[in-house]
């Protein structure tokens, strides 16, 4: 590392993206070159993915259900007050 201390040679701020495929193929490499090395990063990554991946498993009812119903409040039934 050869700079300021603000900068991270982390890939933290990537791996959202690179759990979704989402990056350009120079910073994809750069990140899993990261990954081979980086224990942290790569306990970062493996959460995202498991997330991820049970995120793709659910309905849209299920997440409806599980923001509060058509409202969306995060609240069982459906946002409203009891």
């Amino acid at each position: 590392m050869t700079g300021s201390p603000s900068v991270s040679p982390h890939v933290d701020v990537l791996l959202g993206a690179y759990v979704l495929g989402a990056l350009a193929p120079a910073e994809e490499a750069r990140v899993a070159g990261h990954l081979a090395h980086c224990g942290t990063c790569r306990i970062t990554y493996l959460d995202m993915a498991d997330a991820q991946a049970l995120l793709a498993t659910l309905s849209e009812g299920d997440l409806l259900d599980l923001l509060g119903g058509p409202g969306g409040s995060g609240r069982p039934g459906g946002g409203t007050t009891p």
